[in-house]
C-alpha cells in the first residue's frame, strides 16, 4: 500500500514537472505571448446613422517601418466614393500593449494592442467627423484590396468604380455623365488564385472574373436602363 502511494506521488510530481516545462517552453517561444503587433496594414470599419442615412466607413491603419503611419478611410454617399487620409508618426510598445499615434499637427492619441494582435484606437473616418470613433482593427494580408476605376466610352460616358475592402466586401458603381440613374451593387468577394468571385448582396447569384497585375476583368452592369452585364476592365488607382 505504501509503495503504491509512493508511486502515485512520483507520477503526480512528474506530471506537474512536464506541465511546468511545457508552459515555460511556450512562453519562451512566444506561444502565449500577447501584444504581437507590428508594422503592417490593419483594417476595420463601422456604420453611423443620421440625417444622411446610414453611412458605412471602411478604413485601414498602415504602420510603416520608418515609424510613420497612414489612415485611409473610404465611404459612399450618393453616387460618390469619398476618401480621407490622415498621416503622422507612431510609437509602438508591444510589451505593454500600447500604441501611440501623433497625427500631423495634432496631439498624441493612445490606443491599445489586444492579446490577439489587433489594435484598438480612435479613428477619424472623415474630414466632417466631429470626433474620433474607437475602433478595433485587425492585421490584413489582402493583396487586392483597393479602388479600381474605368472610364467607359459610348453614347454616354460612364465612370465605373469598384472598391474592394480589406475585409472582403465590395462596392460597385457605374455613374453616367447624363441624368440617368447610376448603378449600385454591393456584396462580398472571394479569391482563388487569379480568379475573383463577387457574391451579390441579398441574392444567391455570383459572378466571376480575374485579377492580375492591378487589373480586374469581370461582368458588371454599366447601365441601369439596359440592366445587362458586360465584361469590363478596371485598373487599380
Amino acid at each position: 500500500m505504501w509503495h503504491q502511494k509512493k508511486k502515485l506521488r512520483k507520477r503526480l510530481f512528474a506530471l506537474a514537472f512536464v506541465v511546468t516545462l511545457l508552459t515555460f517552453t511556450a512562453w519562451q517561444s512566444g506561444g502565449v505571448k500577447a501584444h504581437a503587433a507590428g508594422a503592417g496594414i490593419y483594417a476595420g470599419g463601422h456604420e453611423t446613422s443620421g440625417g444622411m442615412g446610414t453611412v458605412a466607413y471602411n478604413y485601414t491603419l498602415e504602420l510603416k517601418e520608418d515609424k510613420s503611419y497612414e489612415i485611409k478611410s473610404y465611404f459612399l454617399m450618393g453616387d460618390t466614393l469619398y476618401d480621407f487620409v490622415e498621416t503622422g508618426t507612431y510609437v509602438l510598445d508591444s510589451d505593454n500593449g500600447k500604441l501611440v499615434i501623433t497625427p500631423q499637427g495634432q496631439e498624441a492619441i493612445e490606443g491599445s494592442i489586444d492579446t490577439d494582435g489587433s489594435i484598438t484606437i480612435g479613428v477619424k473616418p472623415s474630414q466632417m467627423a466631429p470626433r474620433r470613433t474607437e475602433a478595433t482593427l485587425t492585421l490584413s494580408n489582402n493583396k487586392v484590396a483597393g479602388v479600381y476605376r474605368a472610364t467607359l466610352q459610348g453614347p454616354t460616358v460612364v465612370e465605373a468604380t469598384l472598391y474592394l475592402t480589406h475585409r472582403g466586401e465590395y462596392f460597385y458603381m457605374a455613374v453616367p455623365s447624363n441624368d440617368t440613374a447610376a448603378v449600385h451593387e454591393t456584396g462580398t468577394y472571394t479569391l482563388g488564385g487569379t480568379e475573383i468571385a463577387f457574391h451579390i448582396a441579398d441574392s444567391a447569384d455570383a459572378v466571376t472574373g480575374t485579377v492580375d497585375s492591378g487589373e480586374i476583368a469581370a461582368p458588371f452592369i454599366v447601365s441601369a436602363v439596359m440592366g445587362m452585364r458586360m465584361e469590363i476592365k478596371l485598373g487599380l488607382q
